[in-house]
């Protein structure tokens, strides 16, 4: 059950990738940021109330929220900061990079989870698991070295693509001296990737060891970590908001749903008894296949024969999954 709802994850994340590429493309990132997870907060709030005032009808329909103590909220809140680190340096990255090159880099980031799966939980993955997880991140590291050598002068100050959005221009950004380099929008990406990770092991905490229900992470961290990037948003973006112009897009209001839905499949999927971090974060990092494919479709990054040198790594992602599906799991 488990395995199902991680692939029903990775699906929402995949398409999740591509509305948010839509959505922060020449716009100001902080807003975007404010605006997608607002989004997802308002889709549970009707959640939230019912759990408040009706209970009862809550528990029929299976989505009441109980109580919980001071000390879980702060648990919470504590993830919609590691979870807003995360996306900060992520949408920055993804501002500036191709959504065929961001979502691999950032997909890096399983290899961190998956040491700390094994090192903090524990976890003994079996040998088609492991098979099939060494496949997908061999697959990562060579799409990543791919992508690079693609844009290998970006070190040199020439961007992978011709930056929409870039500090000085129409989408505008924090105004860090070298946003125009690739390579400092590629170090955003993986540091997204590690804060990515931590996240990932913080989550099997909450559901696994705490017991906070699955709903309840879902339901509060978004409206904690949408109030956290409307105060950052305010006091970085909103005094240059004429050199950073923002445009509501309903990519936006997609983007929230999305990450709603992917995160309810994720959570119940961790929650579950012999649901293995390292497993299900592989899976989950499957989705760069939607984001490769819709790279090349959707944003036409597609041109020089580009997808002929990330055809193997995607070979290598679709047999470590066929792995990671088809193998015992105990």
């Amino acid at each position: 059950m488990w395995i199902s709802l991680t692939c029903l994850s990775a699906l929402f994340l995949g398409v999740y990738d591509l509305a948010k590429k839509h959505a922060v493309d020449d716009n100001a990132v902080l807003p975007t940021l404010f605006f997608t997870t607002l989004s997802g907060a308002l889709l549970l709030l009707p959640v939230l109330l019912l759990s408040r005032f009706m209970p009862q009808a809550a528990q029929a329909w299976h989505v009441y929220l109980p109580p919980q103590d001071l000390a879980t909220h702060l648990l919470i809140l504590c993830k919609s900061v590691i979870v807003g680190l995360s996306w900060i340096f992520s949408y920055f990255a993804l501002k500036h990079l191709p959504v065929s090159v961001a979502s691999p880099l950032r997909a890096t980031g399983p290899l961190f989870t998956v040491m700390g799966a094994i090192l903090f939980f524990g976890e003994k993955p079996t040998r088609g698991q492991a098979i099939g997880i060494a496949l997908i991140l061999a697959a990562y590291f060579w799409y990543s070295t791919q992508s690079l050598r693609t844009g290998r002068t970006f070190w040199s100050g020439q961007a992978l693509r011709p930056g929409k959005g870039v500090a000085g221009t129409s989408g505008g950004s924090l105004g860090v001296a070298g946003s125009g380099h690739s390579g400092f929008w590629v170090t955003c990406m993986l540091l997204a990737a590690l804060t990515g990770a931590v996240s990932g092991g913080y989550d099997k905490y909450l559901v696994q060891t705490r017991h906070v229900p699955n709903l309840f992470v879902v339901g509060f961290f978004l409206p904690y970590l949408a109030l956290m990037f409307a105060v950052i948003a305010a006091i970085t973006w909103w005094p240059r908001r004429a050199s950073m112009p923002f445009r509501f897009k309903p990519s936006l209001v997609l983007v929230g749903w999305l990450l709603v839905a992917a995160d309810l499949a994720y959570f119940q999927a961790l929650s579950q008894p012999f649901a293995k971090l390292a497993v299900v974060s592989a899976i989950r990092r499957s989705n760069v296949m939607i984001s490769f494919a819709g790279g090349m479709l959707l944003f036409k990054e597609g041109k020089n024969n580009a997808w002929k040198r990330r055809l193997v790594p995607f070979i290598g992602i679709a047999l470590g999954l066929g792995f990671l599906l088809f193998s015992p799991r105990d």
